[in-house]
């Protein structure tokens, strides 16, 4: 094998490796800032709060954060069975109230459960987009090369001797691959956002925001979600035990 023929090789197997990553599942925090007026935070109570309309989706979430905060000698808990707003907005205010009246209840709610601080997690958003995957099962192979002129490989056949860089090998590969058939799935890109606020001084002391592509387990997404945020908070000594 010619060395041009080890960089295109090292480069395809590259490329699949990028192109598998991003079809994943997966966690990412995208951004976080803090409040530098104001670190290394010592609460006696620290409530989570998720706001989604998945009851299950707030209960994962809220124990996932609460469990890794203990982990790390924070006194955190959920709040799903003692404050429960998130998913019952019918339940929280009437239409004859207004703002005030839903923020004056939300307070009452804090002090009656003494928490000192609250990490509040909110869905900013989601995006669905749809992407074509193409079907190369089919028996619509014409012949030729792959990327680069690289030789394309039939299962069961021996890979053709084909000369790198010729257009008419490349010309019938890609002949044959706008034949083949395939299907569309749409990804659901999900962002978070996570703030951390200091219920005495009414300050906000950390934000940080995350995107979830394509979830199979809101549980184990869940785990990596809390293990993301704190770390954060931890390595910029935001909050200590």
């Amino acid at each position: 094998m010619n060395i041009n023929m080890k960089k295109i090789t090292r480069f395809l197997i590259l490329a699949s490796v990028i192109f598998v990553a991003a079809c994943s599942t997966s966690t990412k925090l995208i951004g976080s800032w803090q409040n530098k007026d104001h670190t290394q935070n010592h609460f006696d109570k620290l409530g989570v709060v998720a706001i989604t309309p998945s009851e299950s989706g707030r209960y994962l979430i809220e124990r996932a954060v609460a469990s890794n905060l203990k982990t790390k000698s924070i006194n955190a808990m959920p709040t799903y069975e003692v404050f429960p707003f998130a998913g019952r907005m019918g339940g929280v205010m009437s239409k004859s109230e207004n703002p005030e009246a839903l923020k004056a209840k939300i307070k009452s709610k804090v002090e009656e459960n003494k928490f000192d601080a609250l990490m509040i997690i909110s869905l900013l958003d989601q995006q669905k987009e749809q992407r074509y995957v193409q079907d190369y099962n089919s028996n619509y192979w014409m012949g030729g090369t792959g990327y680069y002129g690289t030789p394309m490989v039939v299962p069961g056949a021996a890979m053709m001797p084909v000369s790198y860089g010729a257009y008419y090998n490349y010309y019938s590969y890609n002949l044959g691959v706008a034949y083949e058939s395939g299907y569309y799935v749409e990804d659901v890109t999900y962002f978070l956002e996570c703030n951390l606020y200091d219920v005495v001084k009414e300050e906000l002391l950390w934000t940080a925001r995350t995107k979830s592509t394509n979830i199979k387990s809101v549980e184990e997404e869940a785990s990596k979600f809390a293990d993301m945020v704190v770390k954060d908070i931890i390595a910029k000594k935001v909050l200590v035990p």
